[in-house]
């Protein structure tokens, strides 16, 4: 394998290129997106090109693999072949992103579209972040109010997790309307969390409700499917998932089982660190709620 320095025996390798690769190519330059192009296309064969095939593959130089390779936090084309190769070549291989066709029968789109949220959640877990997840779980943990930002397809997951982060007794609340986020965002209290939700990381509402966050001093989190992203630059912590759109789902459908996926991680790992607290809150919200269920 040619490219870039051998792995230092200390450091692992981050894990999940392909999604890793997916989630960062929107802010990967032109030529860069080349060269991930050419890698997405034939990953197994990608393993042993040498440096200067692929370069050819990609049109692009060998000094532009290197960038790209960095770009993905490896230190050149080698280790990122390396990382590649565990991912590839160690497990067994399965066919299951595929393009949904419309002459497709119901229950062939149903296997397509389900196989492809199994593939987002496999995704995220490649490409997890220890150290965001710790500091978004102490943020919270010691947040005086956690506010909720995200419109569009991202609403509905704000939301969610709004409603189970109330549960669990936390000073949790969300605002839907995008200027009333603005608003909001500007008079968050001291030791607040702006907890933003897009997809894509760059929309433009949920931009200004953090650029107003971060002016207030709260602690500002997102959660996308992209990295390297204008919301990424307001935040003091990133959470990345990953996901595969396929055929009439070209926006947020599969990368929302992703961030619902990773907002029970969250939900979980918080109440395990509040456990006697999060017992009474949930005990008191479930009793309110059976009294609106019939008998």
């Amino acid at each position: 394998m040619a490219g870039g320095e051998a792995p230092s025996p200390e450091r692992a390798l981050p894990a999940g290129v392909l999604a890793r690769i997916r989630a960062t190519f929107p802010s990967l330059s032109e030529a860069e997106q080349r060269v991930a192009e050419a890698i997405l296309a034939r990953p197994r064969e990608a393993v042993f090109l040498p440096v200067k095939e692929l370069a050819q593959r990609a049109g692009a130089s060998e000094a532009t693999i290197v960038r790209c390779c960095r770009s993905l936090g490896y230190s050149g084309l080698r280790e990122l072949k390396l990382a590649l190769a565990g991912e590839i070549l160690t497990a067994p291989q399965h066919v299951i992103h595929e393009t949904i066709q419309p002459g497709d029968s119901v229950l062939t789109v149903a296997r397509k579209v389900l196989r492809s949220d199994q593939e987002a959640i496999a995704d995220t877990l490649s490409v997890l972040d220890e150290a965001a997840l710790e500091g978004t779980v102490a943020a919270m943990l010691r947040a005086t109010r956690i506010e909720f930002y995200g419109i569009g397809s991202s609403m509905p997951v704000a939301l969610d997790a709004y409603y189970r982060f109330a549960r669990l007794g936390l000073p949790a609340t969300v605002v839907t309307d995008p200027h009333m986020q603005a608003v909001s965002a500007a008079s968050l209290p001291p030791g607040a969390v702006a907890f933003a939700i897009s997809h894509t990381g760059r929309t433009r509402e949920t931009l200004d409700a953090l650029q107003k966050a971060r002016g207030a001093g709260a602690t500002c989190i997102l959660l996308s499917s992209y990295a390297n992203t204008p919301l990424s630059r307001l935040a003091d912590i990133v959470l990345v998932t990953a996901s595969r759109e396929t055929l009439f789902r070209t926006e947020a459908l599969a990368s929302r089982l992703a961030h619902l996926g990773l907002l029970d991680a969250l939900y979980v790992a918080l109440a395990t660190q509040r456990l006697d607290a999060a017992e009474r809150a949930l005990a008191r919200t479930d009793a309110i709620i059976a009294e609106h269920r019939l008998s």
